[in-house]
């Protein structure tokens, strides 16, 4: 298996945050409803088999697999570039505390003790 490109890296990371993006929108919902409308109708009309519960269920798990990935990694992208651009705002401040920068990197137990720094500084 060859290691990805950063050019297929950023290929595959643009289609994933235009399918959440699409997902998000208000087509989508629509869609998602005009959908679940037609499988209620098909289980009105042509009766509500353990088939046709079957292929539901197993069609909404493959949906919902596959989107938690593409919300994960949306999601992740985003946080990095605000916490990116915090750590910025971090450095260019005066009399900003360096050891804040990166603190989501640290343990745990070392950022409790850093919000209770803050807390009692104010």
């Amino acid at each position: 298996m060859q290691p990805t490109t950063g050019r297929t890296r950023n290929a595959i990371s643009a289609a994933a945050r235009q399918v959440v993006d699409w997902a998000g929108s208000a087509w989508a919902a629509a869609a998602a409803v005009a959908v679940a409308l037609l499988w209620l109708a098909g289980g009105v009309f042509g009766g509500f088999t353990e088939r046709w519960i079957s292929v539901l269920v197993a069609v909404t798990s493959v949906f919902t697999f596959i989107m938690v990935f593409f919300v994960q990694h949306t999601t992740g992208r985003e946080s990095r570039a605000v916490l990116l651009k915090l750590d910025e705002l971090v450095r260019a401040t005066t009399g900003a505390r360096d050891e804040l920068i990166a603190a989501e990197q640290g343990p745990l137990r070392d950022q409790e003790q850093l919000e209770e720094q803050l807390k009692s500084s104010r």
